[in-house]
């Protein structure tokens, strides 16, 4: 039961956003399609948007993964030292792992449109 205190937390949203970049850096998608890669209607306006939507939102991925990760795991330490009760150390994992995955969403589609729109500003 311990060890599932140390493994299932905040920090381990963030191992899934790199390791979800790190296979999206090495197997990146190559043409546009409906199923892997970053799909918005900028990036996928073209073959050129759809590369560098991928590109950028590949690298924020796996930022946005490390800083998860970190927080995380600095998070679930301090847990460790609180005199809290299991089942309220557990509410707090799962609202902080919802909060940290949507946000990193959130920003990642923010940032990628905004970089889109700044690069290729006649599209859309």
């Amino acid at each position: 039961m311990i060890f599932v205190n140390w493994v299932v937390g905040p920090h381990l949203i963030g191992l899934i956003f790199i390791l979800a970049g790190l296979i999206q850096k090495r197997y990146p998608p190559k043409e546009i399609n409906s199923l892997y890669g970053y799909r918005t209607a900028r990036s996928m306006k073209d073959q050129q948007n759809w590369d560098e939507g991928n590109k950028y939102s590949t690298q924020l991925i796996i930022k946005c993964g490390v800083v998860l990760f970190v927080t995380g795991f600095i998070i679930i330490v301090g847990m460790a030292l609180l005199h809290i009760t299991p089942e309220l150390r557990t509410l707090i994992k799962v609202i902080i792992m919802l909060v940290g995955a949507v946000g990193t969403v959130v920003v990642l589609f923010t940032l990628t449109e905004k970089h889109l729109k700044r690069t290729f500003p006649d599209t859309i």
